[in-house]
């Protein structure tokens, strides 16, 4: 799954305006951003961003930063890029860095929002303490999983810095068969996923259809999700799950090993697959991201425990 950084798009900025007009705009983009306001905030952009985007995405974005960080409560100037001002903006529930650019009409062309410096912040663990077994049952590849950027693009990512994204791969160690323009063409596609511990389900997000393979859905990043929390504090995020699969529900308890859903391809996925991480809270935007463990299973043939899979390893359970 792309790395979860919503921004409102970029469009090309035409003349360089003073501070003054920007923290004018800014203050303004606050007022409506506190009033869960998207209509309000739509009207502020100029016609083209205004026709990229659309009413209803600049609402969905607003309602999902509002959702997660909570009102505006202040902001300070960092830097100017070209004709953009970046200013560090604190949350209720935490930072992120908010960009933007103005016409000569003092419209917004571009907002976008990014990540804040975290400050050496350290997650309240360092690992899961619960002991994991894999989601999945069979052979599955990892895509994405490790501690690098050439093994694992999420390491930027403050939640998911230690996210896995795993797929199932067939003949040709291709993940599809025929053309692959159809999720069901896809190894992973529809295939069961399960309870990695006993664990309470403490969000689950549904009803989002399954992306057409190579489109994603910006707005719902996580799609149809599950989220569990163990009795150590670890919430661990299930994502892209097929829409209509979801077998639980909030506040359910669940056992090791218990049916979840199916993998699918809804949020921001661009082909079957499922993306897995842990995060020290249950916010998805100001959590962090915890390392990711899992006892007992085949890596490329030999069998590990305590393992964490990183990029291009074949697993599957050792009970397998």
């Amino acid at each position: 799954m792309k790395a979860f950084l919503l921004l409102f798009l970029l469009s090309s900025a035409t003349l360089t305006s003073q501070e003054t007009a920007y923290l004018t705009a800014l203050e303004t983009f606050k007022n409506h951003f506190n009033d869960a306001n998207g209509k309000a905030v739509f009207e502020t952009m100029d016609s083209n961003m205004q026709q990229q985007l659309g009413i209803e995405k600049v609402t969905a974005i607003v309602t999902t930063f509002r959702n997660n960080l909570g009102s505006i409560v202040s902001f300070k100037f960092i830097e100017r890029i070209n004709t953009s001002e970046v200013y560090e903006t604190l949350f209720e529930k935490g930072k992120q860095n908010i960009s933007l650019s103005l016409d000569k009409d003092g419209k917004l062309n571009g907002l976008r929002f990014l990540p804040a410096s975290e400050d050496n912040e350290l997650p309240k663990m360092e690992r899961n303490k619960t002991s994991l077994g894999l989601p999945f049952k069979g052979n599955w590849f990892t895509v994405w999983g490790g501690d690098t950027k050439a093994q694992n693009y999420h390491v930027v990512s403050k939640t998911q810095r230690h996210a896995f994204d795993f797929l199932k791969v067939g003949k040709n160690n291709r993940a599809f068969e025929r053309s692959g323009t159809r999720n069901e063409d896809y190894y992973a596609f529809g295939q069961p996923i399960f309870a990695v511990c006993d664990a309470e389900v403490i969000q689950v997000n549904r009803g989002i259809p399954d992306n057409k393979p190579g489109a994603m859905n910006e707005m719902k990043p996580l799609g149809n999700s599950v989220i569990l929390k163990t009795k150590n504090e670890e919430y661990i995020v299930y994502a892209h799950f097929e829409e209509g699969t979801i077998a639980v529900e909030e506040g359910q308890q669940v056992k090791k090993g218990q049916y979840l859903a199916n993998c699918g391809n809804s949020g921001n996925s661009s082909e079957p697959h499922l993306h897995l991480h842990i995060q020290d809270g249950p916010n998805i935007m100001t959590s962090i991201g915890v390392k990711c463990f899992f006892d007992n299973l085949v890596v490329n043939g030999v069998t590990k425990t305590d393992y964490s899979p990183v990029r291009w390893n074949r697993i599957s359970p050792a009970e397998d």
